[in-house]
């Protein structure tokens, strides 16, 4: 499906939605900011002194003709969308294609070992596989999932697919942990996911929603710390307005997938209300549903592979000019955030990242400039760290 058919399809979705969710109950999750404020200029929340004065500037400098490129997790919004997906599909166990593909979709080498464990891939897949199967038998005879969310053998299959998750990013990186994660979808028509997409942000979105939690095995053997939540800021909600007003064009760069970035990005109330050729995230290739495979005719925005989007589908319509504004939290954004020798100002959300890190030494250049430098830095805009 081409970008215009599926934007019709998440604009007609987003008037329903708008009119259905956004009322008392939904609306305490939903972040306001000051829209009666129509200027390009950044006026309150809890933006670091500098980096007002800085981001102001460049709104004030910049207009017409110029564009902003964002990353969107923990840095548009706090926390991570794709990770709440994962979490809601976990919970209420939402997986099409689950007992077809045994969890294992996108990852290289089944039987391979998983790091230090005597524990293969595939034997992994087959375990959750059969646990996911017993469960959803469970509910088939009514039980609630609330009860089968209490049972070992749920505690044992979010342990073990926190440390699955954890293995492949660990043993090949970011190209297989970022498909596999979102793969999961697969077997959903687009259609589909975006039903459980959407109710997966209404249920995790809101500061209050924000947490860090530990999903253990009940033998103590599998999992971790799990991220919880999202959570627009109104200070990020009021700098993308201003950058409308002052006619900079705002773009989404991110390593989650597009279709899940363009649910919350897209949505004029729970988000930024940004046109759905804006963001860039992940691709898929298309098919009647979806297929855990990477697009390999579109550039995937990871890593160095984000400059590449970045020239390949937004610099083109400014005359081949960088962003003037690039925006980032991690090493994977350091790319786009060193690329561009006409960018006016790097904006670096502090989400705690090591000071050796890459993105870590941007962050102390900033310091060290006092964020008066091309390198601005921000806390972030909430204390929850992962």
């Amino acid at each position: 499906m081409n970008r215009i058919i599926k934007w019709v399809i998440v604009a007609s979705r987003l008037m329903v939605l708008t009119t259905v969710f956004c009322g008392a109950t939904v609306l305490s999750s939903c972040t306001s900011y000051n829209d009666d404020n129509p200027t390009a200029t950044i006026q309150g929340g809890r933006w670091d002194p500098q980096v007002q004065t800085a981001l102001n500037g460049l709104m004030a400098n910049c207009g017409e003709g110029s564009y902003a490129v964002f990353d969107f997790d923990q840095t548009s919004i706090v926390h991570d969308i794709a990770q709440a997906i994962w979490v809601y599909q976990i919970e209420h166990l939402c997986f099409a294609d689950a007992p077809i593909h045994n969890f294992m979709d996108g990852i290289p080498e089944p039987e391979s070992l998983m790091p230090a464990t005597e524990t293969t891939y595939a034997e992994m897949g087959r375990i959750l596989s059969e646990e996911h199967k017993a469960m959803t038998a469970r509910l088939g005879a009514s039980e609630s999932i609330e009860s089968i969310r209490k049972s070992d053998v749920y505690l044992d299959f979010r342990a073990r697919m926190h440390s699955l998750l954890e293995a492949m990013d660990e043993q090949w990186g970011s190209w297989v942990a970022f498909l596999w994660q979102p793969g999961l979808l697969a077997g959903y028509t687009e259609a589909e996911a975006r039903t459980l997409i959407h109710d997966a942000i209404l249920e995790h979105l809101g500061r209050d929603k924000l947490a860090v939690e530990q999903w253990k095995s009940p033998d103590g053997h599998w999992g971790g710390n799990v991220m919880r939540g999202i959570w627009v800021s109104p200070e990020m909600k009021e700098l993308y307005r201003c950058l409308k007003a002052a006619n900079i064009d705002t773009y989404v760069c991110s390593a989650s997938l597009e279709l899940i970035v363009e649910a919350l990005a897209c949505d004029p109330v729970l988000g930024f209300g940004l046109p759905a050729d804006r963001v860039y995230g992940l691709r898929f290739v298309d098919g009647e549903k979806i297929i855990a495979q990477f697009d390999p005719q579109y550039k995937q925005p990871i890593k160095e592979s984000k400059v590449d989007c970045i020239k390949a589908y937004m610099a083109p319509a400014y005359g081949n000019k960088g962003p003037v504004l690039i925006a980032g939290d991690s090493n994977g954004d350091v790319p786009m955030l060193t690329a561009f020798p006409d960018m006016r100002h790097g904006l670096i959300i502090d989400v705690g990242r090591s000071e050796t890190s890459a993105i870590g030494q941007l962050a102390t250049l900033a310091r060290k400039e006092g964020n008066t430098g091309l390198y601005i830095l921000q806390p972030s805009f909430e204390a929850t760290r992962y």
